[in-house]
């Protein structure tokens, strides 16, 4: 075998690994918070947000591999390195020297009532006349104001289970439940069987709340930003609202 003979082997194989390499994804393990449907849906790896995020991880070429954590838990997780990423971050949280993707998805944070109870619910402090019950550290997130008025309330209490938030509002057991207004709609469809929007008012209290991919690579973040600009603006993302009823 001559010298050029040889020469063409070694670029065919070299060719061959690099090709192999581009083939196989990378794998990124990305913390996530417990299921919260219809955002997050722990069996099955899907849900609106994490078919969100895989598809435009795809356009980069990564496979996701999820680690799901209590609330709170995935600044632990950056800092230690256990993770590339993690999901439904923002300004507000321990970052550990991780930097901020654009925001990905936003959260619509309001207060529900039975239409037919006619509240008149005109601020967050007028929450004081009523018995609420509000979604898991609730009163951390949504602020100063919200966290008086519910100190005042006849009753308040904060649920990690939210099928119960919805049983208990539409059983009439309370007068108002502060969650997400998506997560709400998919639950009350759960319990009863059919679309519960129509008999409910939807008090706009609070602003919405936008959430951001906290990346160890600013590279990744920067790559993801471009990608997900991309897929937002593609058919498969309105078929994702779609498929998963979003109101808003």
């Amino acid at each position: 075998m001559n010298s050029s003979q040889w020469l063409i082997i070694c670029s065919i194989l070299i060719s061959a690994l690099s090709f192999g390499k581009l083939a196989v994804a990378d794998v990124l393990d990305v913390s996530v918070g417990w299921t919260k449907p219809p955002y997050v849906i722990e069996q099955g790896d899907t849900g609106f947000e994490l078919d969100m995020v895989k598809a435009i991880f795809a356009l980069l070429g990564h496979d996701l591999r999820f680690v799901y954590v209590p609330f709170g838990r995935s600044d632990s997780l950056l800092k230690t390195y256990k993770v590339d990423a993690a999901l439904t971050m923002n300004r507000r949280m321990d970052l550990a020297g991780a930097v901020l993707s654009e925001p990905y998805i936003t959260y619509h944070n309001t207060a529900i009532s039975l239409k037919s109870r006619k509240l008149i619910i005109p601020s967050i402090s007028a929450l004081e006349n009523y018995a609420v019950i509000g979604f898991q550290n609730a009163s951390l997130v949504l602020g100063m104001e919200y966290r008086l008025a519910t100190a005042s309330s006849p009753l308040y209490i904060e649920l990690p289970d939210q099928q119960k938030q919805v049983e208990l509002l539409l059983q009439g057991k309370v007068d108002v439940v502060v969650m997400d207004i998506n997560i709400f709609n998919h639950l009350s469809k759960a319990v009863v069987g059919q679309d519960q929007m129509p008999n409910v008012s939807v008090h706009n209290l609070f602003p919405a709340s936008p959430y951001r991919i906290a990346f160890r690579d600013p590279d990744l973040k920067e790559a993801f930003n471009l990608k997900m600009v991309q897929f937002k603006r593609s058919a498969a993302y309105q078929t994702l609202l779609n498929k998963y009823e979003f109101l808003q």
